[in-house]
């Protein structure tokens, strides 16, 4: 198998310990949140850039131009909203708006890349909606607005980053991720003085929020940014949907969070969708 393929494989696992993490925190809010783990994103990011290019560190990065600027933007508001969904609603809604990210992709995909999307691609776009929907199905709440719609937004934004990353496949994207870290560290840091609340957590939950940012998204993001080099962008969202089918099985582990059996038996369907996806690579 493609390297970039096992990246894209290996990407969700990582980002899938968020809402284990996130739901363990006590104190602190959605922006401080995101100030720790999208700063410690950008150091651990800007780490990684250095010591694999050293030298040509700065020929890299302005190698990106306005198209890992612009990926990092995007790449930021998934984030912010990833987390601000959390906290408005509950998780089981937050991963079923994510179903829709596939098909937001593969639309984008379409008018701006003209990439085909095979019978085989939408087929498992299909299936991982049916596995999202019987994962959550019966105990979506009403009421819940604007974590419906910031979900939303967030799905859009990194349907948007998605394709972006594939505009400049001929690049390495990582400083798209370093981007993204900062943007939302200065977001994250001006809401929460604007909110009242300043930068002021437990030690503790910082720790945990740098970790977030180090191995949930610092990690997790990397493999994704070098994946796109290679890999379709539906077909990159459809192996992101390993992380609403893994942390499910985090919070079992982490919080004994007992997965329900509509839980299971959509991770099998979920599960099927990606074995779809690559055995059509080499079919």
């Amino acid at each position: 198998m493609d390297r970039h393929y096992v990246f894209a494989i290996a990407a969700p696992i990582f980002w899938s310990l968020a809402g284990v993490i996130v739901k363990s925190l006590e104190q602190a809010t959605e922006w401080q949140i995101n100030f720790y783990r999208c700063g410690s994103l950008a150091i651990f990011v800007a780490l990684f850039i250095l010591f694999r290019y050293r030298h040509s560190t700065l020929v890299v990065i302005r190698s990106g131009g306005a198209k890992a600027l612009l990926a990092g933007a995007l790449l930021s508001g998934a984030m912010i909203c990833n987390i601000v969904a959390l906290k408005y609603t509950t998780v089981a809604v937050a991963v079923l708006v994510m179903a829709a990210a596939p098909i937001f992709a593969a639309l984008l995909g379409r008018v701006f890349l003209s990439e085909a999307v095979g019978i085989r691609g939408w087929i498992s776009v299909a299936l991982g909606v049916v596995g999202l929907a019987i994962m959550v199905g019966g105990r979506l709440q009403l009421g819940d607005t604007l974590g419906v719609a910031v979900a939303i937004l967030g799905i859009m934004f990194f349907g948007a980053y998605t394709v972006t990353l594939r505009v400049g496949k001929m690049l390495d994207m990582t400083p798209a991720v370093f981007y993204g870290g900062v943007i939302g560290a200065l977001i994250g840091m001006s809401m929460s003085f604007v909110t009242g609340v300043g930068l002021a957590i437990p030690l503790v939950e910082i720790f945990w929020c740098s970790l977030l940012g180090i191995v949930q998204l610092g990690i997790g993001s990397v493999l994704f940014a070098l994946a796109a080099q290679t890999v379709p962008a539906v077909q990159l969202t459809i192996f992101a949907l390993g992380e609403p089918l893994l942390a499910p099985l985090w919070a079992w582990v982490g919080i004994g969070e007992v997965p329900s059996v509509a839980t299971m038996i959509g991770g099998g369907v979920l599960f099927s969708a990606l074995g779809f996806q690559v055995s059509a690579k080499h079919s």
